[in-house]
């Protein structure tokens, strides 16, 4: 009878040991919130060589990343003019841009995510999307663990349209896993968990927002740290570096999608709006981060 009662509570240290191992390897917050990063009132600007599966097959084309902190309002969930308005926070804005030629015609599609600063929750996301046969656009908005989310479309039986869905515990939209995945507390070596996503947003259609397990894992190298993302669609593979801020140098979707960086600045692009910037900023070695 002891012996088993040992056994027992040894079984059970183990699940409470691994139970702990696993919310210490969970997305950490401290990356959306570093000041010393974000708060230089410049953008990272992410440029990537990359081909884009549409319609089933890959499309070369260049993806944009854009990462910056901006003041947010809360009441209107949008920018602020006046970042010392009662109500105004700071968050963390993504920009996924995407331009894929699909022979006569072009895809072209930009997915916003916007994390708040205090605690690194996704607050809003929002899609544009054209693709030289009709426009999309869809919006979600978070009020506590619930997301109303709305939609716009082009397609027969889902012009539009309103819902109300639950964001389950540790649940993630597919679409934040650029970001996320460098928010990853990489204090170990390696490690696993899992976490509950839901499926991409990007695409012309009504998306079905179901969450399913995915699990997470990494490894730390030399220089880079490999992590892995299997999902009910597949498995997603990124590259990041070592060092912070984890920069992601590569991204291999389950779809068939490749990104690989090619360029990265830390600028103010913004203010780069005439003939001739682009070449400028990319040249400029100011405007690169250290190697």
């Amino acid at each position: 009878m002891l012996a088993r009662m040992k056994m027992t509570a040894l079984r059970a240290l183990g699940i409470l040991a691994f139970c702990l191992t696993n919310a210490h390897a969970q997305f950490n917050p401290a990356f959306v919130q570093n000041s010393s990063y974000w708060n230089d009132g410049k953008a990272e600007f992410d440029l990537y060589d990359a081909q884009l599966v549409r319609e089933g097959q890959p499309r070369q084309t260049e993806v944009l990343h854009i990462l910056v902190r901006e003041p947010f309002d809360l009441k209107q969930l949008v920018k602020a003019d006046d970042a010392q308005r009662p109500g105004v926070i700071p968050v963390l804005k993504m920009n996924q841009i995407l331009h894929a030629p699909t022979g006569l015609y072009v895809v072209q599609q930009m997915h916003s995510n916007f994390w708040r600063a205090d605690n690194a929750r996704l607050a809003k996301f929002s899609l544009t999307s054209s693709d030289s046969c009709g426009n999309t656009c869809k919006e979600g908005r978070r009020s506590g663990e619930i997301f109303t989310c709305e939609w716009h479309t082009y397609w027969d039986g889902m012009a539009d349209g309103r819902e109300q869905v639950s964001l389950p515990p540790n649940g993630f939209f597919y679409d934040e896993l650029p970001l996320r995945v460098r928010t990853i507390d990489f204090t170990k070596p390696s490690g696993q968990f899992e976490i509950q996503l839901a499926p991409t947003i990007i695409s012309a259609k009504k998306t079905e927002l179901i969450w399913k397990p995915a699990q997470v894992s990494y490894k730390t190298g030399e220089k880079f740290i490999n992590v892995t993302v299997e999902h009910i669609g597949g498995r997603d593979e990124f590259v990041l570096d070592r060092d912070f801020p984890h920069l992601l140098r590569e991204w291999i979707a389950a779809d068939g999608s490749h990104l690989k960086l090619k360029r990265t600045l830390k600028v103010a692009y913004w203010k780069y709006g005439k003939n001739g910037d682009r070449e400028r900023a990319l040249a400029d070695p100011m405007l690169r981060p250290p190697d």
